[in-house]
């Protein structure tokens, strides 16, 4: 757990485990320790990196405006800091923007991508009159919302059953923001970051492996965007989970690890068989 200076601003990361890098990126309002209900799985396989973005948790949060492509070049500075020359990717929401455009402005920094309830912005993403207004009225009130606001929020997050149940991995995440708050300037320039985001035209630059996974409920980034990637990237497959939400990946996180683990674990394993058939052909 530690701080590293690039691109203006300090930046909070964590690592965990060892092997191939993988790097997390979190979206709007999270931070570092949002990712818990996953981290376990994936750093039995990987060097997982975790940090806090521009504006969150214990990174700085400088006055805005922020842009996604200048979050991208936030997580390329870290990868430098930490001599990561490429890494794997797996962005979620804002963060899975982020990792696009990373994908299409960094292609040589990548190896798999994995992008999360997520959308390519423009006026051609699902949802996003609707995606307009919410960032409209968060910022009309000025980042100040009470606890209905909150519980209301969680909501599109989780499923109500998760709610009612307050599962261990809805209370990390709610620890992870009341232990790390994020600033309401952060937030609404995040929020502006998101509304300014548009890969739609781009999205064919994207040659990397990648996968493209959403809740089929979720009421915050449309499920339809992620159809609209796995449709326009290439090299892309698409895993819709049923009945969850924004949050999937951490309400239920064996189910995105063990998906996301087959991914990224797919190439290592195709090699390594590659490897054995050539040790037992017989020499000529």
């Amino acid at each position: 757990m530690a701080k590293a200076e690039t691109n203006g601003i300090e930046i909070y990361y964590e690592e965990h485990g060892s092997g191939e890098p993988l790097l997390l990126i979190m979206g709007w309002g999270g931070n570092a320790a949002s990712w818990r209900p996953q981290l376990a799985g994936l750093a039995e396989h990987f060097r997982v990196i975790a940090f806090d973005n521009r504006g969150v948790g214990r990174t700085s949060a400088p006055e805005g405006p922020y842009t996604i492509p200048q979050m991208a070049q936030d997580a390329t500075g870290l990868m430098d800091e930490l001599d990561i020359r490429r890494a794997h990717i797996f962005g979620i929401s804002m963060g899975g923007m982020i990792a696009q455009e990373l994908a299409i402005e960094q292609p040589n920094r990548i190896d798999k991508l994995v992008l999360g309830c997520t959308s390519p912005g423009s006026t051609q993403a699902a949802g996003v009159a609707q995606l307009h207004g919410d960032v409209a009225s968060f910022r009309d009130q000025n980042g100040q919302h009470d606890l209905e606001w909150f519980q209301e929020f969680l909501l599109r997050l989780w499923t109500q059953d998760a709610m009612t149940k307050a599962t261990a991995e809805l209370q990390d995440f709610v620890l992870s923001l009341i232990r790390f708050p994020p600033t309401s300037h952060g937030l609404i320039h995040q929020a502006e970051a998101v509304l300014s985001h548009n890969t739609y035209d781009r999205l064919s630059q994207i040659q990397h492996e990648t996968l493209v996974i959403t809740g089929d409920e979720d009421p915050l980034i449309h499920p339809e965007n992620s159809v609209i990637l796995a449709e326009r990237i290439p090299n892309a497959r698409l895993m819709v989970f049923e009945g969850l939400r924004h949050a999937f990946h951490l309400e239920k996180p064996h189910l995105a690890n063990d998906a996301i683990l087959e991914f990224l674990l797919a190439t290592r394993r195709t090699t390594r068989a590659a490897r054995r058939r050539k040790l037992a052909t017989p020499a000529a």
